[in-house]
């Protein structure tokens, strides 16, 4: 059983989508699979999918192609490349009738994404997490938006920073030659770099979640600092030390010094006693 059609972009010129839907319309009326058109036309299941995507306009090749996968009489091409002319000419009227979140959005669900992910070996959650930086949830989310999407036909989608995210670390499970200039997944890897432009390399297993911490870390907002009084009390504690180690003879310093520190000292005591009374001596030795 085929797939769903994707859902064609609303903000598409009126040629265009009237276009996507018609080829639409001949591969329903076929009752035919992307996969099967691609077959018998010796066209990318991937290619012919765009072909009706509604996103740009096909070539005349890949349209003739199309029609003729779905037994469209040669007598209608002439009529057919008339409409294609119109969506063409419509969509340079528009600087971009797509956006770039709805095309984020659509990779995730789209059977190009799949493709990706098989060529990966479809990873683990846990490794495309650890890869990534990205949580597993929402690595969860990414892969599974396909199966959503075209099975129980969710619209709910992942944000698309982290598909993009995800894309880039599923195309660092592949050689540099199926994402090169001619390689297979050439289109993901260029849309990737266009609006994700550093591309994470392959990690040592686990470093993702040490980057998480450490990114936690320096979210943490820093500890405030003390006030006046808890600094004026810390004052007090080191100079009751210091006084008790002077008296009992375990810390030799000049004798002026030992003598300012003891009258500061004992003026404190005088104002407050309770803040400098003696509290055990070092060594276990009673107070001065």
């Amino acid at each position: 059983m085929a797939r769903p059609e994707t859902p064609l972009p609303e903000d598409a010129p009126q040629p265009l989508r009237e276009l996507a839907q018609g080829l639409r319309d001949l591969k329903a009326a076929a009752q035919l699979s992307y996969h099967a058109m691609g077959e018998r036309s010796r066209l990318s299941p991937a290619s012919l999918s765009r072909a009706a995507s509604g996103r740009q306009a096909p070539t005349e090749e890949v349209l003739f192609a199309f029609l003729k996968a779905c037994a469209v009489p040669a007598d209608e091409f002439h009529a057919w490349r008339k409409r294609l002319r119109d969506a063409q000419d419509a969509s340079q009227l528009v600087p971009q009738p797509w956006p770039i979140d709805a095309r984020i959005a659509n990779m995730a669900v789209s059977g190009r994404f799949h493709e990706l992910y098989a060529a990966a070996g479809y990873p683990s959650v846990r490794m495309v997490s650890e890869r990534s930086g990205i949580p597993r949830s929402t690595v969860h989310r990414v892969l599974l938006a396909y199966v959503e999407a075209h099975r129980h036909r969710r619209t709910t989608l992942p944000p698309p920073g982290h598909t993009l995210g995800v894309a880039s670390t599923l195309l660092d499970f592949l050689p540099p030659s199926e994402y090169g200039r001619n390689g297979q997944f050439a289109d993901v890897y260029k849309f990737v770099r266009r609006t994700y432009p550093v591309r994470r390399r392959a990690r040592r297993p686990l470093e993702g979640g040490v980057r998480r911490a450490l990114a936690n870390a320096q979210a943490e907002p820093p500890p405030a600092e003390p006030g006046p009084e808890e600094t004026f009390a810390e004052f007090e504690r080191n100079l009751r030390l210091v006084r008790n180690l002077i008296a009992h003879g375990q810390l030799k310093t000049d004798p002026l010094v030992a003598a300012q520190v003891m009258n500061l000292a004992a003026l404190l005591e005088q104002t407050d006693p309770d803040h400098l009374s003696d509290g055990p001596a070092p060594g276990g030795t009673a107070g001065a």
